[in-house]
């Protein structure tokens, strides 16, 4: 059995899976390799456009003896089309390592927002003392569009901090932190009493759009809204609008429908908007978060135990 891990940050993970399978044959690499391409049985990468590390379908081809690939994106969007003429190959993503890093990118969003730090550190570069008002989080209203594993992590981090926190899902259920749990196309029912917006939903058919110019405008003008999860789900059309007209009070953008995003889109320019580079995420142990999942999958695939694995997109 030849594992092969494709990855900027390959080394940790190679370290990590002989750590766990020392008889195991594990190469890491920041790019594919030629000459391991035909050998290789399992295939431990993120696959996503980046030069050396995008998986294709050509690549896809020259892997006869493939049999599973393990995305580390809990989005396998890419791969699936990678593997679109292998219905031979079993995938499975790393859904649910996501939850620390996303909840502290909102974390930082709401804070940043709430409390004018845009405006604090303008102030600080021009050398001009200003007692800006200072909002707290507790008491506030955070609804979550979106309860997978990032969106119950999220409502404990934001309940422990005093805030009310209302969920969004295609089917509501008991998670702790949560005070008000509805149904998700009751969204702009609740709208009206939400201090901010978190949005987490995947991308779709079913999500495209989901946030629209009718649920902004149930905001109330003192609302914020928060993208993450994937971009698409908010018409930005209808949110550069918003936030322009001040129907709502601004907005931390982490994705979006075309990414990077574009240099002539209005959402840059917007004093009332933050945008960062679809970093949600990301963090500085990843490979260490993704090792815990990746390990006992591995474990289960080894020992033919695939009814086992998590996350399984497709057997």
């Amino acid at each position: 059995m030849k594992v092969l891990v494709v990855d900027p940050r390959a080394e940790r993970y190679e370290r990590g899976l002989r750590e766990a399978f020392p008889a195991l044959d594990v190469t890491g690499a920041t790019s594919f390799p030629e000459g391991s391409l035909a050998e290789t049985n399992v295939l431990v990468t993120m696959g996503v456009p980046l030069p050396g590390i995008h998986f294709t379908s050509e690549l896809a081809a020259r892997m006869p003896a493939l049999e599973w690939v393990q995305c580390l994106l809990s989005g396998p969007e890419i791969v699936l089309a990678a593997l679109a003429e292998r219905d031979d190959v079993l995938l499975t993503t790393a859904a649910g390592v996501h939850g620390p890093q996303m909840a502290e990118m909102a974390l930082v969003q709401m804070l940043v927002l709430n409390r004018d730090l845009r405006r604090i550190l303008r102030n600080q570069d021009a050398r001009t003392w200003e007692r800006v008002p200072q909002r707290v989080l507790e008491g506030k209203v955070a609804g979550i569009l979106g309860m997978g594993a990032v969106g119950t992590h999220l409502a404990a981090v934001l309940a422990g901090l005093g805030m009310r926190v209302h969920s969004f899902s295609r089917q509501p259920r008991p998670v702790p932190g949560v005070e008000e749990a509805f149904l998700r196309d009751e969204l702009a029912h609740d709208a009206p009493n939400l201090d901010f917006l978190v949005v987490l939903l995947p991308s779709g058919p079913d999500t495209a759009h989901f946030v629209d110019a009718a649920v902004l405008a149930s905001l109330k003008e003192t609302a914020y809204v928060i993208v993450l999860g994937r971009g698409g789900v908010v018409d930005e059309e209808a949110l550069a609008g918003a936030l322009s007209s001040g129907s709502i009070a601004g907005a931390g953008l982490d994705v979006f429908e075309t990414e990077p995003l574009p240099a002539d889109s209005p959402l840059w320019a917007l004093d009332n908007a933050i945008v960062t580079p679809h970093a949600g995420g990301t963090s500085d142990r990843y490979p260490e978060q993704a090792l815990a999942l990746v390990v006992p999958n591995l474990r289960a695939f080894l020992d033919g135990r695939h009814d086992d694995m998590v996350n399984v997109v497709r057997r």
